[in-house]
């Protein structure tokens, strides 16, 4: 099935900026081959960080959303109206590398590909779920952003294992050598936090957005990814061996299993990130 692509912008935004992302969004659909993706989605190009910041306020507004702010991410992918919706703002931009660009922009087609309905956007909480919860201080706003975040985690490793098959690695590296290349305001906030069960599971939750991508490729042998994990450790070298250690060993876990749908598979993850002793 053939995808088109609508690209729209805002006022301002230059067209050499949109061209090269059409080429990236290009590079990777030319490669996906058979696998089912969406019929059509949609890349929104902004000027301003307040633009787009602003335009998912009115969405989540309106439609009940409940995740974090998106500040911090490059580029989004959503699909709250049904389809696969892409979001990157210029301004936000400005100062990366076009490799790093690059990678952005493949992961974030591939997660329109993969990702591209509405059940991969809506959470469920179940009872047990809620229950192991309330044993370490997440009560139902903090376990809502738990789950977010272990479905960011979890979305990104699908994302990196496919785009490893089709040959796309070498960006995922270059995009997430960028994104653990400053971990000073997590070293600053961790000493006030570990302490605390509830925002320390919801930071380890933040920190397997990095190493499960790192992993998944060091497990199929990728060119540099072993020398980005030991950039990983040394960039978080901060945290003790210990959690290092649980981290990479729960990041393998839920590598391990692909074949459960993806609800089953985040609230599983989502649980044994809360019951973990060791984490």
């Amino acid at each position: 099935m053939s995808t088109r692509i609508k690209i729209q912008s805002s006022e301002g935004v230059k067209e050499a900026f949109i061209t090269q992302i059409r080429k990236w969004a290009n590079e990777v659909l030319d490669r996906k081959g058979d696998i089912d993706g969406p019929p059509y989605m949609c890349i929104t190009v902004w000027t301003k960080i307040e633009e787009s910041q602003s335009f998912y306020r009115k969405e989540k507004e309106e439609l009940g959303v409940v995740t974090g702010e998106e500040i911090e991410f490059l580029a989004t992918h959503e699909a709250w109206r049904g389809y696969p919706r892409i979001h990157i703002c210029e301004e936000r931009v400005k100062d990366i590398s076009d490799a790093v660009l690059q990678g952005v922009l493949h992961h974030e087609i591939s997660h329109a590909v993969l990702h591209g309905t509405p059940e991969f956007y809506t959470f469920r909480y179940s009872n047990k779920l809620q229950e192991a919860g309330r044993t370490c201080g997440l009560d139902l706003p903090l376990l809502q952003q738990c789950v977010y975040l272990m479905s960011i985690a979890i979305k990104d490793h699908d994302v990196v294992t496919w785009l490893t098959g089709i040959g796309l690695a070498q960006g995922q590296l270059a995009l997430i050598e960028h994104m653990i290349g400053d971990t000073d305001e997590e070293s600053r906030i961790w000493p006030m936090i570990c302490t605390y069960s509830a925002q320390r599971k919801l930071a380890l939750a933040v920190f397997l957005k990095t190493l499960i991508p790192i992993e998944a490729m060091v497990s199929v042998r990728i060119k540099n990814a072993v020398v980005v994990k030991n950039q990983w450790k040394e960039a978080y070298r901060w945290l003790p061996e210990g959690t290092q250690k649980g981290l990479i060993r729960f990041a393998r876990n839920i590598m391990a299993d692909t074949i459960t749908p993806f609800q089953d598979r985040l609230e599983q993850a989502t649980f044994r990130l809360i019951i973990d002793s060791n984490l």
